[in-house]
């Protein structure tokens, strides 16, 4: 997949240079900014203040034909606040930069293709006193898709895309393989997370209906397998490498009631399915036979969302929307507060998000909410002594969007 996408994005781009060479063009810039600041309140740690904020500057160009072209920066940052993912604390921060190339080709009167390279450098921090640039899982992801499109009415179209990306990760270290080799090879315990993503997926539209469906494979170039008994090497990981698959489903609907309410549920499904497997030491250096549990990552997760919003008056929009989540460990099991695992039980989290929000539109480029959301997560995990799984949390503040 990834020279079939190198070898599409090469021709494209060559063409495309060439096309515009010999074309009058129009050229637009755009900008988008969007800014939220507030407090959140958990009922476990302490309450804080949190910022957002997603900014995008570029230029649209666009020659006489059926060619167009975008190129844009985003910044992004994510402040502290509750989480939505598992394994991240309410301290975490994140800052992304992100650089896009992208084509897009009329080939026909309903035939679309569009092609695209971009460039993502992310910084995390997970704690106040971390400098940026030195976070553990800091990366870089370099890589590009192709996406076709065809319409077979203005009810029904469908799209097909590829795209594949490569992430690298230039402060990982597994500190585990450091200590056992000594501080000898330190290069047999860097780059672990090091992987290739693949991707494909297939989406169709037919009135207000959607369905898409996606295939990730993620190839780690240097994590190994872990296994049960020792191996020749001294160590209780074989030669194969990690690889990660995960499946996704979703369909949604969008309604528009007299013009003044409009709905869009949405139910989706996800499949993760690896090969790693999980090792328990019961301290550094220790010589006794670790804990083995296999298939440890893989999970199944349902979602259901059903957001809504009230058009009050021209200016003024009310929106609300809950969200269900559930994620259900296939053969991982739950610990309890000691940090024993529960080999009867496997672990399973629920979530349930509350959105709700008041949107002042004074004029088509910028939106100002005021907004609230509640969350609730419970998990049979009840060891927590590094990460919340149980938790009520508050959210409230006010953002601002404006787009030109």
């Amino acid at each position: 997949m990834k020279k079939i996408i190198y070898f599409l994005l090469t021709h494209l781009l060559a063409y495309s240079l060439t096309h515009c060479l010999y074309a009058e063009v129009k050229v637009a810039p755009y900008y988008s900014l969007q800014f939220a600041e507030g407090a959140f309140v958990p009922n476990v740690g302490e309450w804080n203040f949190s910022v957002n904020l997603l900014s995008d500057f570029g230029v649209i160009v666009k020659p006489e034909g059926k060619h167009s072209y975008v190129g844009f920066y985003e910044l992004k940052y994510t402040g502290p606040g509750l989480k939505r993912q598992e394994g991240e604390k309410f301290t975490d921060r994140t800052m992304d930069h992100l650089v896009v190339l992208r084509h897009n080709y009329n080939i026909f009167e309903n035939y679309f293709l569009k092609s695209q390279v971009d460039y993502m450098k992310e910084y995390k921090r997970t704690g106040s006193n971390e400098v940026w640039g030195t976070g553990l899982y800091d990366f870089s992801r370099l890589g590009g898709l192709v996406f076709f499109e065809k319409k077979f009415s203005d009810e029904l179209s469908s799209n097909i895309s590829l795209q594949y990306h490569f992430l690298n990760f230039p402060n990982y270290t597994d500190l585990l393989a450091e200590y056992q080799a000594g501080g000898e090879n330190i290069e047999s315990s860097t780059g672990k997370q090091n992987h290739s993503l693949y991707q494909t997926g297939f989406s169709v539209d037919y009135k207000a209906n959607h369905f898409t469906t996606d295939v990730f494979f993620q190839n780690y170039t240097k994590q190994k397998i872990a296994v049960k008994t020792v191996q020749p090497d001294g160590t209780y990981y074989s030669s194969d490498l990690q690889k990660d698959t995960i499946i996704s489903f979703s369909i949604r609907h969008d309604e528009n009631l007299w013009e003044r309410v409009l709905f869009s549920p949405e139910i989706s499904y996800k499949i993760k399915n690896s090969n790693q497997n999980y090792l328990r030491f019961t301290s550094i250096g220790s010589t006794e036979t670790p804990s083995y549990f296999a298939d440890y990552y893989d999970y199944n997760q349902f979602t259901f969302s059903f957001p809504v919003s009230f058009i009050l008056q021209e200016k003024w929009e009310v929106s609300t929307g809950p969200e269900f989540d559930i994620k259900t460990y296939t053969k991982r099991p739950p610990q309890n507060d000691d940090g024993n695992f529960l080999i009867s039980k496997r672990q399973k989290n629920h979530q349930f998000i509350l959105n709700s929000g008041i949107t002042f539109k004074p004029n088509a480029v910028t939106r100002t909410t005021v907004f609230y959301v509640f969350q609730n997560q419970t998990s049979n995990m009840e060891f927590e002594k590094y990460l919340p799984y149980n938790y009520t949390g508050n959210y409230f503040g006010i953002k601002f969007e404006y787009t030109y």
